[in-house]
C-alpha cells in the first residue's frame, strides 16, 4: 500500500505536500477514496485519499502497527565513488537503518569539496524519504554531516555499542560479538577497506560478515539485515520500544 507523511494532522485529516500529491495524483493514478497508508509523528494510520481542487487530503480510519526496528542501526559509511552511495542509502533504508553518516577515510578515492558535499547530502536525503515511503517506514533515516577519518570516533562514542566490519576480524562473527544493545553503530569502509591504523583509532569492535567479501555497497545492508536477524527485528509480531 502506498505511503505517504504528514508533519500535521487537525481531528482524522492531514493534507499532503504539493510535491506528494502530485505523486500520488499523477504518478501513482491515485483517485478519492482509494486507501492509502499515512505517517505522522512517527505513527502509521489506514487512511483514505480525497482530492479536492488542487489539493489532496488524507483522512484517517485506523492506526497501523509500527515498522521500526527495535534496535537504532547508524551506519557510518566510507565514501564510495560514483553514485554508489545513492544505492547504499536507499536498500539501507529499506533494510530499516536510524541514520547513515558518510566517511572520508583514509582509503577514500572521493573527496568532494563543501559545496558538493552539501549538495549530495541533500540529494541522499531525498534518496532516503523515497525508500522510506516505499518500505512503509515511521520515520526518515537522518544524513549525517561528512565525517573525516578523525572525527569517527567522537561520534562513535556516542553509541551503546560501536562496530565495524573488517575482513581481518575472522574470529569475531556479528552473533559473537553483538551485546543485546539499543543503539548500535556500525562501519563499512570504502572501496579500498579500512586500514588498520584507523581500526584501532576509531576503537570499535571488529566484525566479520562470514568467509566471502562483501563490497562496500553491499556490506553496510549485510550487517544491518545480519543484526536485525539476531534481534528478531525481520520477523512479524515482535514486541517494539
Amino acid at each position: 500500500m502506498n505511503c505517504f507523511y504528514s508533519n500535521r494532522i487537525v481531528g482524522d485529516l492531514a493534507r499532503l505536500s504539493d510535491e506528494d500529491a502530485r505523486h500520488a495524483l499523477k504518478s501513482l493514478r491515485l483517485k478519492t477514496g482509494d486507501t492509502i497508508v499515512l505517517v505522522v509523528d512517527g505513527q502509521r494510520y489506514a487512511a483514505v485519499l480525497e482530492a479536492r481542487g488542487g489539493e489532496v487530503f488524507a483522512r484517517t480510519t485506523v492506526p497501523l502497527p509500527g515498522t521500526e526496528p527495535g534496535v537504532r542501526v547508524t551506519l557510518y559509511q566510507g565514501l564510495p565513488k560514483g553514485e554508489r552511495m545513492d544505492d547504499i542509502v536507499r536498500r539501507c533504508t529499506e533494510a530499516g537503518v536510524y541514520a547513515v553518516a558518510p566517511c572520508i577515510m583514509a582509503r577514500s578515492v572521493a573527496r568532494p569539496d563543501e559545496a558538493a558535499r552539501q549538495a549530495r547530502r541533500t540529494r541522499w536525503q531525498k534518496v532516503a524519504r523515497e525508500a522510506a515511503m516505499q518500505s512503509g517506514r515511521t520515520i526518515v533515516p537522518e544524513i549525517r554531516d561528512f565525517l573525516a577519518s578523525g572525527d569517527i570516533r567522537t561520534e562513535l562514542q556516542k553509541h551503546e555499542q560501536a562496530l565495524v566490519a573488517w575482513e581481518e576480524a575472522t574470529e569475531n562473527s556479528l552473533r559473537r560479538v553483538y551485546r543485546g544493545v539499543k543503539d548500535v553503530a556500525i562501519v563499512i569502509g570504502p572501496e579500498g577497506g579500512i586500514s588498520r591504523d584507523e581500526i584501532l583509532d576509531m576503537r570499535a569492535t571488529p566484525f566479520t560478515l562470514g568467509p566471502r567479501i562483501f563490497r562496500t555497497e553491499t556490506a553496510g545492508l549485510a550487517a544491518i539485515v545480519s543484526l536485525f536477524t539476531l534481534t528478531g527485528d525481520t520477523e512479524y509480531g515482535q514486541d517494539r520500544d
